[in-house]
């Protein structure tokens, strides 16, 4: 007889505590592990109300805990840490295997006056009753404990879930905690966010130990090889399998020791001499037919990759600072929260989520977009492709490639394409808005599926790249009004970076003297720039943005008399001089207007803002609907908040 799953909602388990309270313990509206937990704690002396002295580290006995744990922490921190950055509102405990808190990432949750979870608190059951990590211990497996399954805490405020951490000998190194407000409608999405941790974390102590081997990755989809869900194989110079991590099991579909001591030439059907050779320098897809099915694998060459989720979340942060000085010259004068954005971008653009650019005409997309290419190492080629500049006739036949003969004027021996050109690196498709609903359709598949089929030609071809899609116009509107297709939308935004107009820049001043000295040193000329000129340049609007900005220093510079020693004003074009005469003047009225009123345009400012964050704190984050709810664009929202 099969089991009926227990209703975890707040009434049902509010029933269960009054039946506690009679003297029953009711295991049938109880999820199976936490009626499980119950048991022990009443079999502990355990009862809900009860208040526990919680054991505590002092500080000299935490400092020797997270020494014994050494492993652990160098492991698990940097990972850990990144993603407390992006789950604000969220606290994270990095724990022991034997219920210690070994650090507290992220907010800082109180139980009540007494309980005050953080590093150095040791969470058994047998103490604190149930809750998250030392379910997760027992029970060897990730777990949620809603608020008032907490049975020490009916009326806790807070959800956990955690999940341990297994070394490659299945031993419990730790495990980590996620703990979150109480009413949040969905937990099961930090269950999955937990669980894809400690993948990333095991996906890397396994490539960590056998770096000096031949790793094969395996996943029924090839859109996600590069997950945590992906399996792992290790594998001796000589081909023999020497290892295989739980989850390729799964796929292979063969339990570990029966696959390890074969030789992997049964496995992929061909000849490992031949592979080696294909794959000595760098990784190569591979179409794997077994029985019951096809799988996609990635061979990788020994210590000269860098793994997907693993380590490409947890140890790309030095890489990403090595290359990130041209990114952080491009956000430098932006809003911070939108500076944060593009950050944030470089971070998931390294784990092969994709990235869209939004912004006016003329603000920089195509510069950023090669700065987030840089940012994470620079690795492959950088190909772009404007969608509004072609034809629709032949952005089909540019970006997925042809075969010879496919049409009228086709090159001898076919095309690969831009998607195919972009192996290995980055892909910019810019100004994705203007792309036709069909080939939106077909684009979609090609990124689900990562197969790209040529025009008149049969064959699949795997592509490996990152996505970078750019467009100045209004994606979400255009899918309203059914002019973009939402799935592809949603396909592309996987970080979306709202580029600021030049006017909403601050520091522009001293952008404006860094931009001259680089033109002056790309044409050999040696001309300085007039105080007031660049005030007047730094107050002027620039409808056109970056792209107008950068011509008129470039055609006031290439233009000037060789004779001359300091540009002004008067150096300048008459339609220039005409554009920046009134400039700075209308900018000093509207400061002094201001100053004038600054005390009631302040209180203004407060009420808005604080109504705006009331706005985003009730649509729980979410920008994109609290600037919908509030009539204002998503970078209009962001800059008020700033």
């Amino acid at each position: 007889m099969i089991a009926r799953a227990a209703l975890r909602t707040t009434s049902v388990i509010r029933q269960a505590h009054e039946h506690l309270r009679r003297g029953h313990l009711p295991v049938d509206l109880l999820d199976a592990s936490i009626g499980r937990s119950w048991q022990r704690c009443l079999e502990h002396g355990l009862h809900p109300g009860h208040q526990p002295d919680l054991p505590r580290l002092n500080t000299l006995e935490l400092r020797q805990h997270r020494e014994t744990h050494r492993r652990l922490l160098e492991l698990a921190d940097p990972l850990v840490n990144q993603v407390a950055e992006d789950l604000r509102g969220c606290q994270l405990l990095l724990v022991t295997p034997d219920a210690t808190v070994l650090k507290s990432y992220g907010r800082n949750f109180e139980l009540s006056e007494r309980f005050r979870i953080g590093a150095g608190i040791n969470l058994d059951e047998r103490s604190f009753g149930t809750n998250a990590p030392a379910l997760a211990l027992i029970e060897r497996a990730p777990v949620l404990v809603n608020s008032c399954e907490h049975l020490l805490f009916p009326d806790n405020p807070v959800s956990c879930v955690a999940a341990p951490l297994f070394d490659l000998d299945g031993d419990c190194l730790g495990l980590i905690d996620l703990t979150f407000e109480a009413d949040h409608p969905r937990p099961e999405i930090f269950l999955r966010r937990v669980q894809q941790l400690t993948g990333a974390l095991e996906q890397r102590l396994f490539l960590r130990h056998y770096q000096q081997r031949w790793v094969l990755q395996v996943h029924a989809s090839l859109a996600e090889l590069d997950a945590v869900s992906s399996g792992l194989v290790a594998i001796n110079d000589e081909g023999v399998i020497l290892a295989v991590a739980p989850q390729a099991s799964q796929w292979l579909g063969q339990d570990a020791v029966s696959l390890v001591g074969r030789p992997i030439e049964a496995l992929l059907g061909s000849s490992w001499s031949a592979l080696k050779r294909q794959c000595e320098r760098q990784s190569a897809l591979l179409g794997l037919e077994l029985t019951g099915g096809r799988l996609f694998g990635r061979l990788n060459p020994p210590d000269q990759w860098q793994p997907a989720e693993a380590l490409r979340i947890a140890a790309t942060q030095p890489v990403l600072k090595a290359h990130s000085s041209r990114l952080d010259s491009l956000v430098k004068g932006w809003p911070s929260p939108l500076a944060r954005e593009a950050r944030r971008a470089a971070r998931a653009l390294t784990t092969g989520l994709p990235v869209l650019l939004q912004g006016e005409t003329g603000t920089g997309k195509e510069q950023l977009a090669r700065a987030l290419h840089e940012s994470v190492g620079g690795k492959g080629p950088f190909v772009g492709l404007n969608c509004a500049a072609l034809p629709e006739s032949l952005i089909e036949a540019e970006l997925f490639g042809y075969g010879e003969g496919a049409f009228t004027g086709a090159r001898k021996g076919g095309y690969g394409g831009r998607l195919v050109q972009a192996n290995g690196g980055t892909l910019l498709l810019d100004e994705i808005g203007d792309m036709p609903l069909a080939l939106q359709a077909r684009l979609l598949r090609v990124l689900q599926e990562r197969v790209v089929t040529p025009l008149g030609d049969h064959r699949e071809v795997p592509i490996d790249c990152r996505v970078i899609a750019a467009s100045h116009r209004d994606l979400e509107a255009r899918v309203e009004a059914g002019e973009f297709r939402e799935d592809l939308f949603y396909r592309l935004a996987g970080v979306v970076v709202e580029l600021p107009a030049l006017s909403e820049q601050h520091s522009l001043t001293e952008t404006i003297r860094r931009r001259w000295a680089a033109l002056c040193q790309r044409h050999g000329r040696e001309l300085a720039l007039d105080e007031t000129l660049c005030e007047r340049l730094a107050a002027y609007d620039w409808p056109g943005n970056w792209r107008e900005l950068e011509h008129c220093l470039e055609v006031a510079l290439v233009g000037a008399e060789p004779e001359l020693v300091t540009l002004t004003l008067e150096a300048l074009s008459p339609r220039w001089q005409r554009k920046l005469a009134g400039s700075l003047s209308a900018t000093r009225s509207t400061m002094t207007t201001e100053e004038g009123t600054e005390t009631g345009h302040q209180a203004l400012r407060d009420l808005e803002q604080a109504h705006m964050r009331r706005t985003l704190e009730a649509h729980e984050g979410n920008v994109t609907a609290a600037a919908r709810a509030l009539g204002v664009s998503r970078s209009t929202l962001y800059r008020r908040l700033a």
